[in-house]
């Protein structure tokens, strides 16, 4: 028998292939605290990033000010030590600051005159090059400040320039500019640790915010996991309602979902109820109809009316039977559909091989002669997420039709299998009949058809297993038989 690719529209509504991935729906999924640790992460590097720049450069501003203050209080050093004999600048060869009489100390000083020229210069300087400071830029107007980066004998200085104007006893001013230079190997040596401390404490400092970050928002969303593992058991089926306590912001939502399951479950007894209502309501009335047309003694014949040449029964009598029959057939079949809950989250796992041990019993009593072989391939573990009246309607109707059509061995399998993550159960039901050919596989699953005239039957079974599978958003397919019968293969 070939493998027909069925074409039934309530079939490809209902069909999942777990195989199938939507490309749409390839993306990165960050969760609610990977998306907070992330947005405070960013946060603290740029506040930590800014934090390091303002801190950088006030403590840099302080050095560049505390130096300005020490090279200025050293030129009033030399200032109060210089004095004038004749006319002339004289200035000690030994001043109070040892620095300046140490040769290579890092820090010298010069006095130009007017004119540009160096008129003296600190011990500490003499080993320096012949001219320190260009002749232009070391005149200062008398109470002006300047301040330079002065590179000298491969090294940078930090120069602060003064300019006075010196009162002779002839009344006249003599200008004089008074140099203080200090290396910067102190300053870029006091900046560079400042950094590195600065950066390090940081670092420790981002490392253990980000910690404490981690568990406070792990503790702050505790209770929405919590909620996940209880909205998990009640899908499962170990408990009705959400249970424990929650934060006051959860209050309102887990309240509302507690009043949902439980309006859920009255609404589903009460469709149940009214259902069964219905059928009892109507089950008189039609057993009613269907005993006055089982009497043939019903009226006194008249000529008038045809009969049937097989039954001898009148005509409209046989019409009026067929149509209560359908009546039962669309109430029962209404009822059936209508009680169907689906693939509901909340249902408990059923154990499948239990369900299938007692519809193998039965289907061996109702053909008792015709089957004689039914192989159950189940592992216990198999569990079915539904309705348990929906798996045995579809596993009777499978199984039925597998005795009914088949030449007396029926195989049965199932197993779980993950899907979009929903555990679904799939169901394979076997025989080794006739088959079903290619071109009537789509027609089978229309309600009243049957491939076999000679048995009894409305030809609506798997029609109503169709209506099931859809229920469950699965997938039926007629397929082929290694045992040369059919192949009905249900994913629920």
């Amino acid at each position: 028998m070939t493998n027909p690719q069925l074409d039934n529209p309530k079939v490809n509504n209902a069909k999942v292939d777990p195989t199938q991935t939507d490309s749409q729906s390839v993306y990165v999924n960050y969760s609610l605290r990977q998306r907070l640790l992330l947005v405070c992460s960013v946060v603290l590097i740029v506040f930590i990033g800014l934090t390091a720049l303002i801190l950088d450069q006030a403590f840099k501003q302080s050095l560049d000010t505390e130096l300005n203050d020490r090279l200025q209080t050293q030129i009033y050093l030399i200032m109060g030590a210089s004095e004038f004999d004749r006319d002339r600048l004289n200035v000690p060869q030994q001043l109070n600051a040892p620095r300046f009489n140490q040769i290579d100390s890092g820090l010298f000083a010069t006095i130009h005159d007017q004119h540009g020229q160096e008129v003296w210069r600190s011990q500490s300087a003499q080993s320096y090059q012949a001219i320190l400071i260009k002749p232009e830029n070391a005149i200062q107007k008398a109470g002006q400040k300047s301040q330079a980066l002065l590179k000298i004998n491969n090294g940078e200085f930090f120069s602060l320039s003064f300019g006075i104007a010196w009162e002779l006893e002839n009344q006249s001013l003599q200008g004089y500019t008074f140099t203080v230079a200090e290396s910067t190997t102190h300053f870029n040596n006091t900046l560079g640790q400042y950094r590195l401390y600065l950066w390090a404490g940081l670092a420790i400092l981002a490392i253990l915010l980000l910690i404490v970050f981690t568990l406070t928002l792990y503790w702050g969303l505790t209770p929405l996991s919590k909620l996940a593992l209880d909205l998990k058991s009640i899908e499962n089926g170990s408990q009705e309602q959400l249970s424990g306590s929650y934060p006051q912001e959860l209050k309102g939502l887990t309240q509302n979902l507690n009043l949902l399951l439980q309006h859920e479950k009255r609404q589903h007894s009460r469709y149940r109820n009214t259902l069964a209502n219905l059928a009892h309501s109507l089950k008189t009335p039609l057993a009613v109809l269907q005993g006055i047309v089982d009497k043939e003694t019903y009226t006194q014949p008249v000529k008038t009316h045809l009969y049937d040449e097989v039954t001898g029964k009148r005509e409209d009598l046989v019409l009026l039977g067929q149509q209560v029959a359908r009546m039962n057939e669309i109430v029962q079949h209404q009822l059936q559909r209508a009680v169907q809950v689906g693939p509901q989250t909340m249902n408990k796992a059923l154990l499948v091989l239990p369900l299938v041990q007692r519809m193998k019993a039965i289907i061996q009593k109702v053909y008792l002669e015709s089957v004689y072989s039914i192989t159950v391939n189940i592992e216990p573990t198999v569990v079915f997420k539904g309705d348990e009246g929906d798996l045995m309607e579809v596993l009777g109707n499978l199984m039925d039709n597998a005795g009914k059509y088949g030449n007396g061995q029926i195989v049965i399998s199932a197993q779980n299998i993950q899907v979009s993550e929903l555990l679904r159960c799939r169901i394979t039901v076997e025989d080794n009949g006739k088959g079903i050919a290619q071109a009537m596989a789509a027609d089978m699953l229309q309600r009243g058809v049957r491939a076999d005239q000679k048995h009894q039957g409305q030809g609506i079974g798997l029609a109503m297993v169709v209506d099931i599978v859809d229920q469950y958003q699965g997938r039926l397919n007629i397929e082929g038989s290694m045992l040369g019968g059919a192949k009905i293969e249900v994913l629920i």
